[in-house]
């Protein structure tokens, strides 16, 4: 079996870092061949789910996914956002070793592109020769973010995303009502478990919010609206930031698609179609620019030096100023 790393690559980290977990159950088993649904029954495969096997290590930017991850220097609580250099050193020190029990260790590095980027010359080091007994198994979203040295010295596989139908249709299969099936879907297109999982109530109001807030600014033309969207942009994180950027450029394209499609049937947030139907007739601004510019502020805003706050807040800001702006030939 060849000992070439592997890097998962998709759209959403919690489907990559199953899918992980399942190419560890693959590498670590000693009883396969056997059915998925045995996979209960088998200790290998059951202890990788429970996170308990003695050869499986696993890293992430949050220490609360961490799986026997070994103690690095200046390790400390809190709420991590990367995956620190000495921890990826650490890693490299202890993927050595020999396995405890099988004939391979399994290295899970989840969400790799939030690495720090002084790790990457240790990481690829351990990339280039990895231990003969040593798997390693990587995941990103953004692979781009990744030196070329690194996506040179590993197998690609990239997940395919499935459709928001089909993600509905697998919610419908779990029980739900075509109405919460649905709108679990608008928000997590591509990942049924991770759109099961959903704090819908929490989606929903993150969403109305944003909703209100742009409507307010783009039909009533008020400055306190886009103060009010510049405050609610904002997240704890990049990521968590560039998250409601997407979800801001989803509604203003619903908007402009809700205006000439009275039926709606490519209305990805259907449930707020009235609203939708609203703003895009309502509004004198391009709504599909707009939600291009807030995808691309999105796109590069966990790797940008940029100030997540600010960014978003100067974005929503812009808002305001343009709406200031008079269409040609009009004179306010």
């Amino acid at each position: 079996m060849t000992s070439t790393p592997l890097l998962l690559a998709g759209a959403f980290s919690r489907q990559l870092e199953r899918e992980a977990y399942a190419e560890a159950s693959r590498l670590l088993c000693r009883s396969a061949p056997h059915a998925p649904e045995e996979a209960g029954t088998c200790h290998d495969c059951r202890r990788v789910a429970e996170h308990e096997h003695p050869d499986l290590l696993v890293a992430a930017p949050e220490s609360d996914r961490h799986v026997h991850a070994p103690r690095f220097e200046g390790q400390a609580g809190g709420k991590e956002t990367t995956i620190p250099t000495a921890l990826i050193r650490a890693i490299v020190a202890e993927s050595a070793r020999r396995p405890y029990e099988g004939e391979r260790r399994v290295i899970l590095l989840l969400d790799v592109d939030r690495t720090e980027g002084a790790a990457f010359s240790a990481l690829l080091k351990v990339l280039e020769e990895p231990p003969s007994a040593t798997r390693f198994v990587l995941t990103a979203t953004r692979p781009r973010l990744l030196p070329e040295t690194i996506l040179s010295r590993v197998v690609v596989r990239a997940l395919r995303e499935k459709p928001r139908s089909e993600t509905a249709a697998a919610l419908r299969r779990l029980g739900l009502s075509a109405e919460e099936a649905a709108a679990r879907a608008a928000f997590v297109p591509g990942d049924p478990e991770s759109a099961a999982g959903l704090d819908l109530d929490a989606a929903r109001q993150e969403r109305d919010e944003l909703l209100e807030a742009v409507s307010g600014l783009l039909l009533e033309g008020s400055p306190a609206w886009g103060v009010i969207l510049a405050s609610r942009l904002p997240a704890e994180d990049a990521a968590a930031t560039a998250a409601r950027l997407e979800l801001l450029a989803r509604l203003l394209r619903d908007a402009a698609v809700a205006a000439m499609d009275p039926a709606g049937e490519t209305v990805v947030h259907r449930e707020r179609f009235d609203d939708l139907e609203r703003l895009g007739q309502g509004s004198r601004l391009d709504l599909l620019h707009l939600a291009g510019e807030a995808l691309d502020l999105a796109s590069t805003l966990p790797e940008s030096r940029r100030n997540p706050k600010l960014a978003a807040e100067a974005f929503a800001l812009s808002l305001v100023a343009l709406d200031q702006i008079p269409p040609s030939g009009e004179v306010r």
